[in-house]
């Protein structure tokens, strides 16, 4: 149990990290539903159920990008870290 969280808390230093480096293609959550063309409530379930992966940033989320376009193909397989 121990190792399956830690393994977790590096994953999601891995994907801040990765937004960090691309800012130019992470959208805010307005963004993200506009291009999406989904409603915020819709947008956010997403988030929670992890169908969508992005990261808390202050009040609001941030996701990449791509991660909106592999959800739109329909991979719900995140992509793993290298």
């Amino acid at each position: 149990m121990e190792n399956a969280i830690k393994e977790r808390k590096i994953q999601w230093r891995r994907w801040k990290a990765m937004i960090r480096d691309n800012q130019d293609n992470v959208l805010t959550t307005q963004e993200a539903c506009h291009y999406l063309r989904i409603s915020r409530p819709t947008y956010l379930k997403y988030l929670y159920l992890g169908r969508i992966r992005g990261t808390k940033a202050g009040k609001g989320w941030k996701v990449l990008k791509s991660e909106l376009d592999r959800f739109l193909k329909g991979e719900n397989e995140h992509p793993q870290a290298a």
